[in-house]
């Protein structure tokens, strides 16, 4: 699908920040709210727009965020989606993601530090128990911290918004707040009324938690999801091995200004330097990275990358 400018600038804005009242959405790009709201309606039913959400900081709830790699052997069609109803079941996994690359799936399991050996040991040998034959390979990392920035691959503007989550801190709250989170994070434009009624409790009281919770930065900022293939793009995470951090910072300034890329993550257990970017294709991204070897010449040793294929379940981790 083409879009056009309007299109654009709509989905640049909402990019910053997709809890942006239409009203004001409006005003800045000085169309009616009539249009603006037409044209939101028109992208999510061509699938363009699939989600409005929240960049939520679990580790602020006092979570750890683990990301376990496979690779498949001998998996077939019908086995993995008899795996992926299984593994959505379990509440502590938020994210999973079909690959294609040097790992074939991916999913992040939230725990919370003071249970998480248990926690842990106890999801992860139940999978094993069923799945193991058809795990070739794993690799296990924690998230700690993630950089991510608004998606400028499909605008002019170099407007650049960073959200940062993983980083530090623990903030009180309650079993009300993580409610509201889950219920509100991945509709982020759904009524009050429908979260409150959600999580049994009033507007006014959801009003106020979510302000909260903003001014705490658990909620650290708000994007959206876009149907990339529909729009002719592809997204790939992209695991650097280097020769030395030296240039550690360099490497971080460029690929945070670039048009293409929209993520850092820092990891403990994963790659040295860890990128998500949208490309047109495998051979846009291909001359991507060997303009970016070429410039850290010597500072990068080489790198790996995958694609992501689809998310079979999609809730706390944004990308």
């Amino acid at each position: 699908m083409i879009l056009d400018l309007l299109d654009k600038k709509i989905l640049f804005e909402l990019e910053k920040d997709s809890s942006i009242l239409v009203s004001v959405l409006a005003k800045k790009i000085k169309r009616s709210k009539e249009s603006v709201n037409y044209r939101i309606n028109r992208l999510k039913e061509q699938n363009v727009l699939r989600n409005c959400t929240a960049i939520v900081d679990m580790s602020k709830l006092g979570y750890l965020t683990f990301r376990i790699y496979f690779r498949w052997q001998n998996m077939t069609l019908q086995l993995k989606q008899e795996f992926y109803k299984d593994i959505g079941l379990y509440k502590n996994i938020w994210t999973t993601t079909e690959l294609h690359g040097k790992w074939d799936f991916a999913f992040f399991l939230g725990i919370k530090r003071d249970e998480y050996i248990e926690k842990f040991q106890s999801i992860w040998n139940a999978i094993l128990l069923k799945y193991k034959s058809y795990v070739a390979d794993y690799k296990i990392a924690i998230y700690a911290p993630i950089y991510n920035f608004n998606k400028r691959f499909f605008h002019e503007s170099k407007e650049l918004i960073s959200r940062v989550y993983g980083e530090k801190g623990f903030v009180e709250h309650d079993e009300l707040d993580e409610k509201i989170i889950s219920i509100y994070s991945s509709d982020v434009r759904q009524s009050l009324a429908v979260i409150a009624k959600d999580a049994k409790t009033s507007i006014e009281t959801v009003r106020r938690r979510i302000r909260e919770l903003e001014r705490k930065k658990v909620i650290v900022g708000y994007k959206i999801d876009m149907n990339l293939p529909k729009l002719g793009f592809q997204g790939y995470r992209v695991d650097f091995a280097l020769n030395s951090m030296e240039k550690n910072r360099e490497l971080f300034e460029y690929i945070k200004y670039h048009k293409y890329f929209y993520q850092i993550n820092k990891s403990i257990g994963g790659a040295d330097f860890e990128c998500e970017v949208v490309v047109r294709d495998l051979a846009h991204l291909l001359e991507i990275l060997e303009e970016i070897m070429q410039k850290f010449k010597g500072t990068i040793k080489s790198y790996e990358y995958m694609g992501y294929t689809g998310f079979p379940k999609l809730s706390m981790v944004p990308d």
